[in-house]
């Protein structure tokens, strides 16, 4: 699908909330209050099997940046039956995307893939027909940042294997004082604006 066709689904998902009063967070939430660490929606959302799951969910006011309510963890099936994190996104205090970041491995548990191998699981992104508004949007939004999210996994091994340098990987992985390795701001009006016109 092309970026221009993420862009005008991502469009109709914002008129979604807007006509509602609303935005990703409130819809993920459904009147719930969040507590930490705490998924949502219950059960994940599985993206009609195609291939996708992912969760929202929010850290403590300490533990994270004032900016940020919280953030979807996405996963790629690369397995019968195991995930790979692709990446988080992260979304502020008033519901709209703030910016994308990988994760070292301890955070999630997945299956722990190179930026290479998780590259060739994104080079087809499936859109069914059947998604929630909330999926629609997720995978509008990793279709319309296809390239930044690369990019954003290459910078991750590249961040890694400097810290790795004089450690063992496994151990690496597994450092809790290694959280985000890689981080990239978005603008996401303006990225529709190039998009919708190109």
């Amino acid at each position: 699908m092309s970026p221009q066709k993420h862009a005008v689904n991502l469009l109709e998902s914002l008129g979604y909330f807007a006509d509602k009063q609303s935005n990703i967070v409130l819809e993920v939430l459904d009147g719930q209050i969040p507590h930490e660490n705490e998924k949502f929606p219950k059960g994940e959302l599985n993206f009609a099997g195609c291939g996708w799951r992912g969760f929202y969910h929010c850290h403590a006011a300490k533990d994270k940046n004032p900016e940020e309510h919280g953030h979807f963890h996405l996963f790629i099936r690369c397995g019968d039956d195991e995930w790979t994190h692709v990446a988080a996104l992260s979304i502020d205090n008033q519901g709209q995307p703030r910016g994308w970041f990988t994760v070292n491995q301890w955070v999630t548990g997945a299956r722990w893939l190179s930026a290479s191998d998780t590259l060739s699981l994104l080079d087809t992104i499936p859109y069914p027909d059947e998604l929630t508004v909330i999926e629609g949007f997720l995978l509008s939004m990793l279709g319309l940042y296809n390239d930044d999210l690369k990019a954003l996994l290459f910078e991750r091994d590249r961040q890694l294997t400097q810290i790795n340098a004089s450690a063992n990987m496994d151990d690496t992985l597994d450092d809790r004082e290694i959280y985000v390795l890689s981080h990239q701001p978005i603008d996401l009006q303006q990225r529709l604006n190039m998009a919708v016109s190109a």
